[in-house]
C-alpha cells in the first residue's frame, strides 16, 4: 500500500546548501532524538533543552530545521513514517483473505502505538505543540485515504459488499481506532493490546458487513 506524495514532509527541515556530511547527519540525528525524548517526557519541548541534550549550541538547530515548529514537525513526521512502514507498507499475508489481513493490520497498528515512545502521547493527543497537531491531522487524513483505497480493493476483489461507502468507512475505521486508543493509553492501567485490537476489529468489520435483511 503506497503512501501518497502529499505525505512527504513540507517545511519542517531546512534544505541544506549541500548534502550533509557524516558529522552533520549525526548531529541532526542527535537533535531529533533529543526532541523526541522531550516530547515523550513532557509533551512539549524547548530549544535550549534540546540543544543541551544534543550537545550543541542553540544556533546549530537552525542549520537543520527552520525553527522550533520545524523541529517538532520533523519528529512527528518521523513517528508517522515509522507508523506507515509497520502498518500500511508492510506485506501482510498476501494469500490471506481481506478480513484476515485487516485484522492483522489492526493488531500491528495497536502494537506500534503501544510500543513506540511517542505512541501513547500521539494517540491520546498529549503532544502540546501546535506543529504536532497540524502534522497529526494531516497524517490522519492520509491514513483515512489509504484505508478507503484498501476497502475499495476488497470490494473489487468481491470480498467486501459493494454498497459500502469506502470513503466514509475508511475515515470511520481510522477514527474509531484512534478514539479507542486515546482512551486505552490514557488509563493508569491500559487494557491489553489484544483487547484493544479485538474491539477495533469488531467495530471495523461491523461497518463492512451487509446490512441485515429486512423482514
Amino acid at each position: 500500500m503506497s503512501v501518497p506524495a502529499s505525505a512527504r514532509r513540507t517545511g519542517s527541515v531546512r534544505p541544506p546548501d549541500q548534502p550533509l556530511t557524516a558529522k552533520g547527519r549525526a548531529t541532526k540525528a542527535r537533535l531529533l532524538s533529543a526532541a523526541r525524548d522531550a516530547l515523550h517526557r513532557q509533551g512539549e519541548l524547548e530549544i535550549a533543552e534540546v540543544a543541551e541534550a544534543a550537545g550543541v549550541a542553540q544556533s546549530v538547530i537552525h542549520r537543520y530545521f527552520t525553527n522550533k515548529a520545524g523541529l517538532v514537525e520533523a519528529v512527528v513526521h518521523d513517528f508517522y513514517d515509522s507508523y506507515d512502514e509497520v502498518v500500511f507498507l508492510a506485506p501482510l499475508a498476501p494469500n490471506a483473505s481481506w478480513t484476515d489481513r485487516e485484522q492483522l493490520r489492526i493488531q500491528q497498528e495497536v502494537s506500534f502505538l503501544y510500543d513506540h515512545p511517542l505512541g501513547p502521547r500521539v494517540a491520546a493527543g498529549l503532544v502540546h505543540e501546535a506543529a504536532a497537531t497540524r502534522v497529526d491531522a494531516q497524517r490522519q487524513r492520509q491514513h483515512a485515504a489509504m484505508a478507503s483505497r484498501n476497502i475499495r480493493r476488497g470490494q473489487e476483489a468481491g470480498e467486501l459488499p459493494g454498497h459500502v461507502n469506502a470513503d466514509l468507512a475508511g475515515a470511520a475505521i481510522i477514527g474509531a481506532l484512534r478514539s479507542v486508543l486515546a482512551v486505552a493509553l490514557s488509563l493508569d492501567e491500559p487494557p491489553s493490546r489484544e483487547e484493544v485490537a479485538a474491539t477495533v476489529t469488531r467495530l471495523s468489520l461491523a461497518l463492512l458487513r451487509d446490512p441485515p435483511a429486512q423482514s
